[in-house]
């Protein structure tokens, strides 16, 4: 099982644009894995979500790129989007170009810049065998935030 960052705490289904963000990044190439979708229900998890509002969120969320607001996000909170992000596109083996331009246009709104998705996106590495330094990647993605 992947450690993944705890987004924000006792959200619930209607007030979780982190979880909503994934599924759309998820569902956007018209093709949902099921290591993508696994990976969003421990994140969804570990943010003490329960099951039944993941699998709403899930069954629920619209590929429309209509991106949730992400205004009252803290710093941290958008790392770990960025983080998160950048694990679930990759946790498949493969970047779909629909995902891509997904992700420039959420890390646009948090004010990261375009670099910033190319540089973790081309160095962090998904190998089931061995453990995701997370933090290394949350550092990285600290960097960029403007």
């Amino acid at each position: 099982m992947l450690n993944v960052y705890v987004f924000q705490k006792s959200l619930g289904m209607k007030d979780n644009p982190h979880l909503n963000i994934l599924v759309m990044m998820a569902k956007i190439d018209g093709e949902t894995d099921h290591a993508e979708l696994e990976l969003i229900r421990q994140i969804g998890t570990s943010s003490n979500v329960s099951s039944e509002d993941i699998e709403e969120i899930i069954e629920t969320t619209k590929t429309d790129h209509n991106i949730p607001s992400l205004s009252n996000l803290t710093k941290e909170q958008k790392i770990e989007l960025m983080t998160n992000l950048v694990l679930v596109m990759k946790i498949d083996g493969r970047i779909a170009k629909e995902e891509m331009k997904f992700c420039f246009q959420v890390i646009k709104k948090m004010g990261y810049n375009e670099e910033a998705l190319f540089d973790l996106v081309s160095t962090t590495y998904l190998d089931p065998k061995q453990a995701i330094n997370k933090e290394e990647i949350k550092q990285r993605a600290e960097q960029y935030l403007n």
